[in-house]
């Protein structure tokens, strides 16, 4: 699995390595990522100090791509919400593509019986 990384708005190293450590992680879930792009946004409030903070991530998977993208006033749990996110639906995927291939199975041990 490669990961890419895009930041806009702001520079950080540390930030920078611990997305890169936390998406790392998600390739036990699926097997079948080829590519992960990860954009970290900083949308800056010019009245007030809170800012916003942008986490997405857009996987390239055979047979299937999809974006998830969070946000949040610190990065860094922008980032653990996005990769949470990203856990739940690369299992969510791969359960369905076992339980294509078994049902395709036992069609076939079916029609041997017959």
């Amino acid at each position: 699995m490669r990961i890419k990384i895009a930041e806009i708005h702001f520079k950080d190293q540390k930030i920078e390595d611990y997305a890169i450590e936390k998406v790392a992680k998600l390739e036990k879930f699926h097997p079948g990522v080829k590519l992960v792009t990860i954009r970290l946004t900083l949308e800056k409030n010019h009245r007030t100090q809170n800012h916003t903070s942008f986490c997405e991530l857009e996987f390239d998977m055979v047979g299937r791509d999809f974006v998830i993208k969070d946000s949040e006033r610190q990065i860094d749990k922008a980032i653990d919400k996005a990769v949470e996110r990203a856990k739940r639906s690369l299992v969510r995927h791969k359960e369905k593509e076992v339980s294509k291939k078994h049902r395709e199975a036992t069609k076939v041990k079916r029609q041997i019986r017959n």
